[in-house]
């Protein structure tokens, strides 16, 4: 027990006050007269015991932003690093490149890698842009695969790090997926970027069987992976996406590779793309389960889980808010842990437009003017940066998920659901951080202005209120 306090209190220490309270943010103690009756609401109390264990070098952080334009300090780059990021989702265009055969520019997707490399990010490349002397659409089929071949070479010995023929700097890159959402069916969006694919599962397949082969001899480290299906937004319902299209390249990958679940001999992981546009999935979490059951029907089950593009938007002419969408962020990004996502990427830095476009970070594409939903993001990663996923708690009117910390304490990040309630913590003292970063520490067992209990009995009751997520940890009281 001294080993561990010794520990606490070093990263204790460490850890920034934030006085960050934005709208949203919890009182910072019960009013005198408070209307809720706390012990009437208690739904049960929690146990949730101490394990110290070793530090997992293993880990590999899952938190990204989307950044398809350039990548770089006017796009907000610093501050995404700031804000703990360690992904970035970019655009590889293909006929920004060569744009006439044979004659290749490389310029521009150089400086990208360089710049998210130089920031200590991860590299998500999707793959689009055919040139028109090579395909009739940016994301569809090309006239002859050899040519698209040809370039996929060439651009994977450029950044496969490995010393030979590699670009300036030898930035690495080493995820490919390949066509922008390619599930969609319709050929007007097709004809403005999007994947053009969603009727030719097959075909999708057979591209995929030539390229990939190129991209891991080349290098060994790579991960091919299908572009970010939509998956929502299906054919009968009105939308442009064919709702087959994962299970039809699927099967026609597994043929390809000799039988079922050789499709990964093709593909290392499945890309997909969530925004809350549909009651089919109430949450991340439904939609990461339905594309999972797909998989193991077709032996892949144990293949990885990306999303490079998430988000949710603050425009209150869209039914939000800024406070709501801080919230809606750190909710997505803890449901997404709680089924192994490995990489979450939020789209995205500015806002695209008004409405339900007004998903990003910053107000006003003005990096001095962050939205709740910036420190909300950057309160996410400090305080789950390394933690490991160990299971829910059951709590009626409550949403919950235990984490495991490096320093083997768990963590516990929870919200309310239909109306605040209160939980018991069998802590002598712990500490509480809000959805935008402020820090309350310590919070001791008989606290007149926390306890909701109002006696010291080896147990904190704390208020949890509607859709406002909370991390709350034991901690050593001095």
């Amino acid at each position: 027990m001294k080993t561990f306090r010794q520990r606490g209190l070093l990263i204790l220490g460490g850890l920034l006050l934030a006085v960050l309270l934005r709208s949203g943010s919890i009182e910072p103690h019960y009013a005198a007269g408070e209307a809720v009756d706390v012990a009437s609401i208690l739904t049960r109390t929690l146990y949730l015991p101490i394990i110290v264990r070793f530090y997992d070098p293993s880990y590999v952080s899952p938190f990204g932003i989307t950044m398809y334009g350039a990548v770089n300090e006017a796009e907000g780059l610093s501050k995404m690093k700031e804000a703990g990021s360690r992904w970035v989702v970019t655009v590889l265009s293909w006929s920004a490149i060569e744009p006439t055969r044979g004659n290749f520019n490389w310029s521009s997707f150089d400086e990208k890698a360089r710049n998210a490399q130089a920031a200590g990010m991860e590299i998500f490349v999707l793959f689009t842009g055919n040139p028109s002397w090579a395909a009739a659409l940016p994301g569809g089929p090309v006239t002859d695969t050899q040519d698209l071949v040809n370039f996929v070479a060439r651009m994977v010995e450029r950044y496969d790090c490995d010393g030979v023929e590699d670009a300036p700097g030898s930035p690495c890159v080493h995820y490919w997926s390949f066509y922008a959402e390619p599930d969609n069916g319709d050929l007007e969006r097709a004809r403005w970027g999007k994947g053009y694919w969603g009727h030719n599962g097959e075909g999708f397949a057979a591209m995929l069987s030539q390229v990939s082969p190129i991209i891991h001899a080349a290098d060994p480290r790579a991960r091919v992976l299908i572009g970010g299906l939509a998956y929502d937004w299906f054919e009968e319902e009105g939308g442009p996406f064919v709702r087959s299209f994962l299970t039809d390249t699927l099967r026609a990958l597994n043929q390809l590779g000799g039988g079922d679940g050789q499709a990964r001999r093709f593909i290392d992981a499945v890309a997909f793309h969530y925004y809350p546009i549909s009651a089919r999935w109430p949450t991340l979490r439904e939609k990461a389960l339905e594309i999972q059951g797909i998989m193991e029907r077709h032996g892949i089950g144990d293949l990885p889980l990306l999303v490079p593009e998430m988000g949710f938007w603050s425009d209150p002419n869209a039914g939000s808010s800024e406070a709501r969408q801080a919230q809606r962020l750190a909710q997505m990004f803890v449901r997404g842990l709680s089924v192994d996502l490995r990489m979450m990427a939020w789209f995205s830095v500015f806002d695209d437009g008004p409405g339900t476009e007004a998903h990003g970070l910053f107000r006003d594409r003005d990096l001095n003017n962050p939205k709740p939903s910036y420190w909300a993001y950057q309160t996410l990663t400090r305080e789950l940066q390394g933690a490991r996923y160990l299971h829910p708690l059951e709590i009626p009117g409550v949403e919950a998920y235990v984490f495991r910390m490096p320093e083997g304490v768990e963590k516990t990040v929870l919200w309310a659901r239909g109306s605040n309630t209160a939980v018991d913590f069998p802590y002598p003292c712990l500490r509480l951080v809000d959805t935008v970063g402020t820090v309350y520490d310590p919070i001791r067992d008989g606290d007149p202005n926390w306890d909701g209990d109002g006696t010291s009995n080896g147990r904190i009751r704390l208020w949890i209120y509607v859709d406002q997520p909370f991390y709350v940890m034991p901690r050593p009281c001095p």
